[in-house]
């Protein structure tokens, strides 16, 4: 996934913030819509704590995408699932693909508006 490539871009947006609030703007909504497709791993503590800062913001969506991808891999791994387990790693998978897609989608408008 693109997450190292974002947070390199976010560190940027975050050293030159002054006079760029309308970067800082875009960067909030699309982490609003980040945790509304990752409710069930971000909790709202961490949501409300992380909107401080580009770099909070940054780190959380990054250590939710780390953590889905452990779990997916443990899942993935283990040998005999329960059935729940399996619809678990489905929903994982599918909120990861969303995910990646999610910021494919921010970056490539970041891209065009350089």
């Amino acid at each position: 996934m693109e997450t190292e490539k974002f947070l390199e871009l976010t560190k940027a947006l975050d050293k030159k913030k002054k006079g760029k609030k309308e970067e800082f703007e875009n960067l909030k909504k699309f982490f609003e819509r980040f945790h509304l497709l990752n409710r069930a791993y971000l909790d709202k503590e961490t949501f409300e704590k992380a909107q401080e800062s580009v770099s909070s913001m940054a780190e959380a969506m990054a250590n939710t995408i780390r953590y889905l991808d452990e779990e997916i891999a443990r899942l993935r791994n283990k040998g005999r699932k329960q059935p729940f387990e399996n619809v678990a790693l489905a929903e994982m998978q599918k909120t990861q693909k969303r995910n990646e897609m999610l910021i494919n989608e921010y970056l490539a408008g970041v891209e065009i508006k350089r």
